[in-house]
């Protein structure tokens, strides 16, 4: 009998020995700790990087409007140069789904930052307009390859809150961008450059000091491994296990404990495929059921919560200036918000013999300070929030339609000019947004989708940049109103389409 049991106890041992776990609980066993907080941050420096290159890009225009001898249409089309660069987002998607998150996320770094840098030196606003658009091309892929390698690489318990914290970063853009505005932009610089045609002053480089987190966040991110959910959907085991054991040991201290010896998982990709096919099996199944609806509703929701801020936060210093500066000229404090801003644009274009001022006002700069510590502190908030995501982005879109109305309903600079901020904080709910991608697509397709997602928010704020600024002298009132529908429409889907709070939904 005492034979038998022992026979028993050494099968049992041997069955443990080999038993198989799912990647959830492979990456659940490395625990929490030093890996994954030097993940979040590079992440961070990463998807900073890419917002102060996409969206700092607004001061650039309205301090470069002499230099570069811009008028409204030259300034609408340079603000929606860094959404241009987001056609490419289809073959990053793919890329980074069949070459690895980690190597499509430096590629995508170190080409944003050369190209940005590069800018810093344009001659000429069409040289500006090619490299931003190009360099875009690059920085702007970042953005999502950060939400899913630090997803893939995150314990379930703190990828919602990852994704929101990922969010604060990127809306700390605002106070950062404004803040180096306010040091930098007042400079007196002036080196000639003879051999380019220009003069090196301080906006070239606010410019090229804004490419910087670009280039630092590709190095840090040396000393992080692959995704080791990409290496066993790719039927890697042996290196998807390295990778588990590097982030326990990391995470833990402690090399040997580790009880994974091998892992499953259900759905292996192909390797063996032609580019073609490849391309065509990563795109296709999201088009059709059972993912359609959900890649449909999700593009047009990240659409809203993407355009929402990006289309005015790339008039901000714009229209804000021109908010500012209405008040030297009109001292009849009922003009409303349209009112301002429309009657600078038909002054400026009057005195066309008047000396061009790219003077940025000091108000139109501490506003924007202001506006990112509002955002900072939104989205730290509502990173508290992390569990109840479908009810911090309806809340986000309703007091987004609200303010879409007030802005100019009422006649008071105060309101106007919160209600102009606050239109914009459907980039709140953004993080929450990001986290279904991860819980409802499988990792093939996961890195397409999302990317196909923004790029489609990006056209759609590509498109707005330009039809605010070819429609806001006649029709001022009315887009705000309109812009109004088009949210409340998220507000809708988002109640009706997205799950409720409190379910689980495994990826």
């Amino acid at each position: 009998m005492g034979r038998d049991a022992e026979i028993r106890s050494r099968g049992h041992s041997e069955v443990m020995e080999t038993k198989s776990y799912g990647y959830d609980e492979a990456v659940e066993l490395t625990g929490h700790g030093w890996y994954n907080l030097y993940a979040l941050t590079t992440c961070c420096v990463i998807i900073h990087g890419v917002s102060l290159d996409m969206f700092g890009f607004s001061l650039v225009v309205a301090a470069s409007k002499c230099d570069l001898q811009l008028n409204l249409t030259e300034i609408g089309l340079l603000a929606s140069a860094p959404f241009a660069g987001i056609v490419f987002a289809f073959p990053w998607g793919y890329y980074s789904d069949t070459r690895g998150r980690k190597r499509a996320l430096m590629v995508s770094a170190i080409g944003g930052f050369v190209l940005s840098a590069l800018s810093s030196f344009s001659p000429s606003w069409q040289v500006m307009l090619v490299l931003k658009i190009f360099g875009c091309s690059f920085s702007s892929a970042s953005y999502t390859l950060t939400m899913i390698f630090l997803g893939e690489s995150t314990i379930n318990q703190h990828r919602s809150r990852y994704m929101f914290i990922l969010n604060a970063f990127n809306l700390a853009t605002e106070l950062v961008s404004f803040a180096l505005a306010f040091l930098m932009l007042p400079l007196d610089i002036s080196i000639p450059m003879p051999w380019l045609g220009i003069d090196f002053r301080s906006w070239r480089l606010f410019t090229l000091i804004m490419a910087v987190p670009l280039g630092i966040g590709a190095i840090m991110l040396i000393y992080l491994q692959e995704s080791p959910k990409y290496l066993a959907n790719n039927g890697e085991f042996d290196e998807a296990l390295r990778v588990l054991k590097i982030m326990h040991k990391a995470n833990t201290g402690n090399k040997t404990d580790y009880p994974v010896k091998q892992l499953f998982i259900k759905d292996v990709r192909n390797n063996d495929r032609s580019f073609w096919r490849s391309l065509v099996e990563q795109t296709v199944p999201l088009f059709k059921p059972p993912l359609l609806c959900t890649t449909i509703f999700l593009c047009y929701l990240i659409a809203i919560c993407m355009s929402s801020n990006n289309v005015f936060f790339m008039w901000y210093p714009t229209m804000v200036n021109m908010f500012f500066n209405s008040f030297s000229n009109d001292t009849n404090d009922s003009s409303s918000f349209c009112d301002r801003i429309t009657g600078a644009i038909l002054t400026s274009d009057v005195a066309v013999d008047a000396p061009c001022d790219a003077t940025i006002s000091e108000n139109t700069l501490y506003s924007g300070m202001v506006y990112g510590l509002i955002y900072i502190s939104l989205t730290l908030i509502s990173a508290q929030l992390a569990t109840y995501r479908r009810t911090v982005l309806v809340v986000t879109l309703v007091v987004a339609v609200v303010c879409c109305i007030l802005v100019n309903a009422v006649n008071q600079p105060i309101v106007n000019m919160i209600a102009f901020i606050l239109l914009q904080d459907t980039v709140v709910g953004l993080g929450g947004v990001m986290g279904y991608f991860v819980d409802l697509y499988p990792t093939s397709y996961r890195g397409m989708a999302m990317n196909l997602a923004v790029m489609f928010a990006r056209l759609t704020a590509l498109g707005g940049v330009n039809l605010v600024g070819a429609v806001i002298v006649e029709n001022c009132s009315l887009t705000f109103y309109l812009w109004s529908c088009f949210v409340f429409s998220g507000v809708v889907g988002a109640l009706v389409f997205l799950p409720p709070d409190k379910r689980t939904i495994k990826s």
